[in-house]
């Protein structure tokens, strides 16, 4: 019996041995090459694991998102461009996929239209991530640091490098602003993905509630409330309810 136990435990070694051996750069070229073969599931299953080992980029999350699309599950697939978008919000790809698989969700939840000028002034918050703009506010506020360190020295030059600060100063304002809505809508704003055909979403958190609505894979919500196993959630001011959690992924 003790030899049986034995033998068990050295084959479960060999076992974890072959599974956790590989390299996240090795799991990720057989995700590749699975994708590339046309092995969708598999491709997607090898991102997953390498995602859950924190190898976390929008390449994984982009490449995901293209294997879901593939195996027509819209609203993973708007998930993980989601998530990409997040970290790369100016990549092309990235951005003309989410907008193909939005397209082939069936309910058209209507948005609010920002209009040119809004667009203009938030221009660089939807270009930038987070730690691209912790980076410029970073940036701005060390060259106004040096520059009031010049002015005590440069006392010729000192009206115009106060003027230069107070430009930057304004920009430094403005891209800390930014940073902090970007932080407070990326953390502790909670949007999620239907990923079930069809959900219906209920005035409580219970199947015994009254029906309010319908809603269908690739639709986006936003999380108000959760228990155990549902979530309140909203689309608009007017338009909320509870469904099942496992009905939604959050992005």
């Amino acid at each position: 019996m003790k030899k049986v136990i034995l033998f068990s435990f050295f084959i479960f070694c060999i076992f974890c041995k072959g599974v956790f051996a590989q390299s996240p750069e090795e799991i990720y070229r057989k995700a590749n090459l699975s994708y590339e073969n046309e092995d969708y599931e598999k491709a997607a299953s090898l991102y997953e694991a390498l995602i859950n080992m924190d190898r976390v980029s929008y390449e994984a999350f982009y490449n995901l998102g293209n294997s879901y699309f593939k195996l027509k599950k819209i609203g993973k697939a708007i998930v993980n461009y989601e998530r990409a978008r997040k970290l790369a919000p100016r990549d092309r790809d990235v951005m003309l996929n989410l907008k193909l698989a939005r397209s082939m969700a069936i309910d058209k939840i209507e948005t609010k239209e920002r209009g040119f000028l809004l667009n203009s002034i938030l221009f660089f918050y939807d270009k930038m991530n987070i730690n691209e703009l912790t980076g410029m506010v970073s940036i701005i506020y060390l060259a106004i640091s040096t520059l009031l360190i010049f002015s005590i020295f440069l006392v010729a030059k000192r009206k115009k490098i106060l003027y230069t600060v107070g430009t930057l100063g304004a920009f430094l304002v403005l891209f800390a602003i930014f940073l902090v809505f970007k932080i407070h809508n990326e953390n502790f704003v909670r949007h999620a993905i239907i990923i079930s055909d069809a959900v219906n979403v209920r005035s409580g958190p219970k199947d015994d509630y009254l029906l309010q609505f319908e809603l269908h894979e690739g639709a986006k919500v936003r999380i108000v409330e959760e228990t155990k196993d549902w979530c309140e959630i909203n689309l608009s001011k007017d338009l909320r309810g509870w469904l099942p959690k496992d009905s939604i992924e959050v992005i």
